[in-house]
């Protein structure tokens, strides 16, 4: 297991191996729990070996998803939690049952010293901070109409079937708006023959 993770991960230094698999936890989590609660600090510092895990932000009683983790990944916002050892400002819950590794939050500062670990750590800040940017976009840009045919053209690009299994609920809480609004706009869709609407499924045109 950690071979493979050594791999993807691309950390060379052996002593920075030798400490991973030493002082790091290996545990099976099974799928919609959640690992990160708002407002919480964040204890371990967390790397999918495999799964999936949906990190998102609540407000107001509506959630809004910002970006998806899977295997060899972790989260951008614990990084920064634990280092400013401050109340993570996002929920992280697997979306299938998911195997992690858990390392005390002391070794992130200890863990400098290595190069790959630091270009391991610059690599996620980087590609999460492209999906943020995503996200803020579709928000500031984008109406609840188009994010939601954005959101659907995409699940059935990844299933390559014109038929999408998703409720009116979950896509509220992908794009940050209610269930009520997300069902008048779906109505409006399938009035012009974008969308012809199930039993939780949505089949696109």
């Amino acid at each position: 297991m950690f071979t493979n993770l050594l791999s993807h991960l691309n950390l060379k230094e052996p002593l920075l191996q030798y400490e991973l698999a030493k002082d790091s936890i290996v545990e099976f989590v099974p799928k919609n729990s959640q690992l990160i609660k708002q407002g919480q600090y964040v204890k371990w510092f967390t790397i999918i070996v495999t799964g999936k895990i949906r990190v998102w932000h609540k407000e107001n009683e509506k959630e809004i998803t910002l970006y998806k983790i899977k295997d060899s990944e972790t989260c951008v916002y614990s990084i920064v939690a634990i280092e400013q050892n401050y109340q993570s400002l996002v929920n992280a819950t697997t979306l299938k049952d998911t195997i992690i590794v858990k390392i005390p939050v002391r070794l992130m500062t200890e863990w400098k010293k290595y190069p790959s670990w630091q270009e391991f750590i610059i690599k996620t800040l980087t590609e999460k901070y492209e999906l943020l940017l995503r996200c803020i976009k579709l928000i500031a840009f984008k109406k609840i109409d188009e994010r939601i045919m954005i959101l659907l053209k995409e699940i059935s690009s990844k299933s390559q079937s014109k038929e999408v299994n998703i409720s009116h609920n979950d896509i509220a809480k992908e794009i940050g708006t209610t269930r009520e609004v997300v069902s008048r706009s779906l109505k409006r869709q399938e009035q012009l023959g974008e969308v012809f609407l199930k039993f939780k499924k949505i089949k696109l045109k």
